[in-house]
């Protein structure tokens, strides 16, 4: 396993300076301020511009010498978007302070995209004023802000002027361009009061050379902000929110950014996440302190850009309130396992781009409304194969995957999976506190899981497996890598071309659930940053007949593997044997991929739930 960083460029451009002037070039609409990483101006109300990379790490998995199974799964990298923003409106008063949350609003003098916490039913904070949306900066940016090239990024609306209904929902739509500059933001100012214009919130209108309204502090006792959200197509890299002061526009340390973790609302952030460049902590380039409760007079929601493709998105906002736990997050909450998108790439890439794509993933939910995450996981050749997976909730297909593994090597796994993949990219792709895990084997009462799957040319040389990860201390989000201390796998289908590790000559028999299986053992070889090392076991149930639509307990195999672990580490020859104490981490579904060309069209559905 290895790990990786961005380039020193993408992580040091920490530019946050003013945008452009008002009325300035066709591409970029006014702006009220700029930032990001890579100081990406903006053309709405504030900006954002994405950082470069935030890590990541991914696995090559468990190769047999005697021409068997490739085992990956490993983590993946990701992309993280910086964001900043500014906030909108002009402050007549100087940017003061408003202790008690702004003027009253009457709804009968609001002007045309408005809106205000009490349309929400919300009575933690009095919340008010115009919602506006922007994008990255095109051209004539003012001094210090880097336009982004030929970028196409778009959002629509243009604003909410044009709204029948005020209080939303708030839907936009668009695409994000292909540079860590690139960023498309939807805003919300807290204090603003109306001033008798019918387009005051009109685009058009905002100034982007004023300190935003007068900021107001957070109401006592709320420790976070609590929204409700859904998306149709969702991000490629991640969805952000912001929260910032009067002064947000030009002082990097008046605003300050958090990743939502959840695949879709209702979600809660603490204000203890919320941090100027967000997209880099945890990490030496990460400055400032985290959020302390300073006053704020906007909110914010963002996709950043990232180098490997134009980003397509479609999010709403339905509501969201400064509260303590997920449940003050206002309105209905949307449908599960609805929402679309892709990851990876449909056609060769070059550099850190042709990385990125293989290593894509997608936090969803499935139609049981738990969190799932879709991954890529081109890992075999990132530079030299290029593979993409379209996908509805919980469900994935393989449009296309190139190359091959070469003799006993696996080119990619793409799969599905529950867990944090050794390397949880700022949390995203974890369904730790979701799913339950990790958890001991000996306190798993039951782990139902389907995995159906289909497509793919009749014979081809892919399996259709489980990748189960455990480990023998109780991990952390840092302290593991990949399978800590062993794996199990199951092969639902197993071509004839190709094994899993161990020898087809010591194998035992298993039934289990009705299903007959021939068990493989054998050591995982290579050692991997945060395993045991060499000879972990990997224990493989080869289904004796193909099995298109699985249903069972997995436990089931947990508990055959214990019960035989001392037979299996002898006949496998593995370093260590499998216990009732080890920890449950993370269960993937998917194809191990041998001929990329074999795989196309390969459909996966899955789910897992631990009890």
């Amino acid at each position: 396993m290895t790990s990786r960083v961005a380039n020193g460029n993408d992580l040091l451009r920490l530019l946050l300076l003013p945008a452009l002037a008002v009325g300035l070039a066709v591409g970029c609409s006014p702006a009220k301020g700029s930032g990001g990483e890579n100081s990406g101006g903006s053309s709405g109300q504030s900006s954002g511009g994405n950082s470069g990379q935030t890590g990541g790490s991914k696995s090559g998995g468990t190769t047999s010498a005697t021409g068997g199974n490739n085992n990956p799964s490993g983590g993946t990298t990701t992309s993280s978007g910086g964001t900043t923003t500014s906030s909108g409106g002009t402050n007549p008063s100087g940017g003061t302070t408003s202790s008690t949350g702004g003027s009253t609003v009457n709804p009968g003098t609001n002007p045309p995209g408005w809106w205000q916490t009490s349309d929400w039913g919300v009575t933690s904070a009095n919340w008010h004023g115009c919602v506006w949306t922007g994008v990255d900066c095109k051209s004539n940016c003012s001094a210090g802000i880097v336009a982004v090239p030929s970028s196409t990024t778009s959002i629509t609306p243009a604003d909410f002027t044009a709204a029948t209904t005020e209080g939303g929902p708030y839907e936009v739509t668009g695409t994000v361009f292909n540079d860590y500059n690139s960023v498309a933001l939807l805003g919300f100012d807290l204090t603003d009061t109306p001033n008798g214009d019918t387009q005051q919130c009109s685009n058009a209108k905002r100034n982007p050379a004023a300190d935003g309204p007068p900021a107001v502090a957070m109401p006592s006792g709320k420790t976070g902000i609590a929204i409700n959200w859904s998306a149709k197509i969702a991000p490629v890299t991640s969805f952000r929110i912001q929260i910032q002061g009067v002064k947000g526009a030009t002082d990097p340390t008046n605003r300050w950014c958090a990743t939502i973790t959840d695949a879709s609302g209702p979600s809660f952030v603490k204000f203890s996440d919320f941090y100027p460049s967000c997209w880099n902590v945890g990490t030496a380039n990460s400055p400032g302190t985290a959020y302390a409760g300073q006053p704020i007079d906007a909110v914010v929601f963002l996709v950043p850009g990232t180098i490997t493709a134009k980003a397509p998105f479609d999010f709403t906002i339905v509501g969201f309130a400064p509260g303590t736990s997920v449940a003050d997050a206002p309105g209905k909450v949307a449908a599960c396992g609805t929402t679309t998108g892709t990851v990876g790439s449909t056609t060769q890439l070059s550099g850190q781009a042709s990385i990125d794509a293989a290593t894509q993933r997608a936090a969803v939910t499935g139609t049981d409304c738990k969190k799932y995450i879709i991954n890529n996981n081109n890992w075999g050749n990132e530079s030299g194969t290029y593979q993409s997976l379209s996908y509805t909730g919980n469900s994935f297909t393989d449009t296309v995957t190139s190359g091959s593994g070469g003799g006993a090597n696996v080119v990619s796994f793409p799969s599905i999976y529950i867990g944090a993949n050794g390397q949880i990219g700022g949390g995203t792709f974890n369904t730790w506190s979701d799913s339950g895990l990790p958890k001991p084997i000996s306190g798993i009462k039951s782990a139902q899981s389907t995995f159906k799957w289909s497509g793919g040319s009749s014979g081809g040389n892919y399996n259709a497996a489980y990748d189960i990860w455990f480990a023998k201390n109780q991990p952390t989000p840092g302290s593991y890598n990949d399978a800590v201390s062993g794996f199990i796998m199951i092969w639902l289908y197993k071509p004839g071309s190709s094994q899993p590790i161990g020898s087809s000559g010591n194998t035992r028999s298993a039934t289990i659930g009705g299903q007959q299986y021939d068990v493989w053992r054998g050591p995982r070889v290579g050692a991997a940053t945060g395993t045991d090392g060499n000879g972990r076991p990997v224990i493989s149930y080869v289904a004796k007949s193909t099995t298109n639509n699985f249903s069972a307990d997995l436990k089931a195999f947990f508990d055959d593997a214990v019960a035989n672990a001392s037979a299996d580490m002898s006949a496998g020859g593995t370093s260590q044997a499998f216990a009732n104490s080890w920890y449950l981490t993370d269960v993937f579904a998917g194809f191990e991929i041998w001929n990329g060309g074999d795989a196309k069209g390969l459909q996966d559905t899955f789910t897992c739930v631990i009890q």
